[in-house]
């Protein structure tokens, strides 16, 4: 098979830039006094995992499930760029989140970044719910140190019935690694 004509310096540029996520930390974790939070690298592939599950348990689609994740893994790619703010930060700073992924689906071959954006909308749910159960999944973790981190989860609200089932089921489980123990 042959290997499609495309930019290598610009994809190259693509995936270092999406590395250094690696080095973002998600910033509502730092100001609730999470001394070494998740970076925003970390955030996206647990997000990506929850995407997959989420999609293919409303759908038993495993394509549409693995466009899910894509996007997941994507979803916070423009904070390469514009870092992550959290929500008393954005009250007071304007950042244009799409012309950031704009531009960097511009280093990607045309037809590649085509299907990126014409496919996200059939998918946006599940991406959406995932986001939030992440941050779910993670208040739980970081409220046995910070209980009141549990703040920023209130209210959140879950489109999909699979995310609220997921989420019922974690209030009521106690920690995984307890089960091998």
């Amino acid at each position: 098979m042959e290997v499609m004509e495309a930019d290598f310096g610009n994809l190259a540029r693509f995936i270092q830039e999406a590395m250094t996520l690696k080095n973002v930390p998600r910033a509502g974790w730092l100001k609730a006094g999470i001394k070494n939070p998740e970076s925003v690298a970390e955030h996206s592939m647990s997000t990506a995992v929850i995407s997959f599950i989420l999609a293919f348990l409303e759908t038993s689609n495993f394509d549409l499930a693995a466009k899910a994740a894509l996007h997941a893994l994507l979803h916070d790619l423009p904070e390469a760029r514009t870092l992550d703010l959290h929500k008393l930060a954005k009250k007071y700073a304007k950042i244009d989140s799409k012309k950031a992924f704009e531009d960097q689906l511009s280093l990607l071959p045309g037809i590649l970044a085509s299907k990126v954006k014409s496919s996200y909308e059939e998918v946006r749910n599940f991406v959406e719910d995932a986001d939030r159960l992440e941050l779910i999944f993670q208040a739980k973790e970081y409220s046995k140190c910070f209980p009141e981190v549990m703040e920023y989860v209130k209210g959140l609200e879950l489109k999909t019935d699979a995310a609220r089932k997921i989420k019922e089921a974690m209030e009521k489980e106690k920690s995984w690694w307890l089960y091998f123990e």
